[in-house]
């Protein structure tokens, strides 16, 4: 798994959170707060994700030099 899946991850949580604020926003009855709230959530959680695997490639990198 490389960075196709990483970069899935990213586009897949922005896209959820954009749901969800669509939903809210429907389901409440305001525009478009939620749609607004659920997309920069989508972004935080998707580039934390990125962060996470970039984090765990790093050091399989060193592992790796360690052991050559």
């Amino acid at each position: 798994m490389g960075g196709l899946s990483s970069g899935g991850d990213l586009i897949s949580s922005v896209v959820a959170g954009l749901l969800m604020g669509l939903g809210l926003d429907w389901w409440l009855g305001t525009r478009p707060v939620f749609i607004i709230i659920g997309t920069l959530a989508g972004f935080g959680s998707g580039f934390y994700r990125l962060w996470r695997f970039s984090a765990k490639l790093e050091e399989q990198a060193k592992e790796r030099r360690r052991g050559s």
